[in-house]
């Protein structure tokens, strides 16, 4: 979903855990670094695990 589009099309449940499963991936990668998620960045990472947000959304919010 872009901003100029109102709503974004369903994800599958399929889809939604793969989602899941890259921002857990990430997650525990920042947090190998000695890092952890801001708020926001936590925030933000859940919208596009629900399908809220696409992907180029999520890597680059200021978009």
């Amino acid at each position: 979903m872009s901003k100029d589009t109102e709503t974004a099309a369903p994800i599958t449940e399929a889809e939604r855990r793969k989602r899941l499963e890259a921002v857990n991936f990430a997650r525990a990668s920042v947090g190998l670094e000695g890092f952890k998620l801001s708020e926001a960045d936590e925030q933000r990472a859940a919208r596009f695990v629900v399908g809220e947000i696409d992907l180029s959304e999520f890597v680059n919010p200021e978009r």
